[in-house]
């Protein structure tokens, strides 16, 4: 697939996801953090859904003829998509939350070339991704092996 007919595909996906599919996410994501730190908890997730609003917006208002085109390998495309499809678990709005991953996961990683977490997000530990020389750097990049991780996926190098 090319680039700019990804980025068109995911461009309609992102003017029919609503508001209140972003209440589902948030109340996804606030059911999926509930065991974490709420020093850590909190920031996370204000950081995190801001996030997904600002991606929307960023695919919304772009058009196709500022977008490199480009082969991206649907392999690559699928492995992804299916690894998305792997957060289900049953949760009530998990749905969303899997219709905004489909939409802001793959513009981040093939279209944009950004991480999938926003510079200066805060991870256990204190250590944060980080931008240096055009490269980002990931604290956790190297340490999340988990088959629903998608890490694998991201732009980020791991920090030494």
């Amino acid at each position: 697939m090319e680039s700019r007919e990804l980025f068109n595909l995911l461009k309609n996906m992102a003017k029919e996801f609503s508001i209140y599919d972003l209440m589902d996410v948030r109340a996804f994501l606030e059911r999926d953090m509930q065991y974490l730190p709420k020093d850590y908890r909190e920031p996370y997730l204000k950081n995190q859904i801001m996030h997904f609003v600002n991606v929307l917006n960023e695919i919304r208002k772009k058009e196709e003829c500022n977008i490199e085109n480009f082969e991206i390998k649907d392999i690559n495309l699928e492995k992804l998509f299916n690894r998305i499809e792997k957060f289900k678990c049953g949760i009530k709005g998990e749905d969303s939350f899997i219709k905004l991953s489909k939409i802001v996961v793959p513009y981040l990683i093939f279209i944009a070339k950004k991480p999938l977490h926003p510079v200066g997000t805060r991870f256990p530990g204190g250590k944060s991704i980080v931008k240096k020389n055009n490269k980002y750097l990931c604290p956790v990049k190297n340490k999340q092996k988990n088959e629903y991780s998608l890490c694998e996926f991201c732009i980020c190098e791991g920090m030494e």
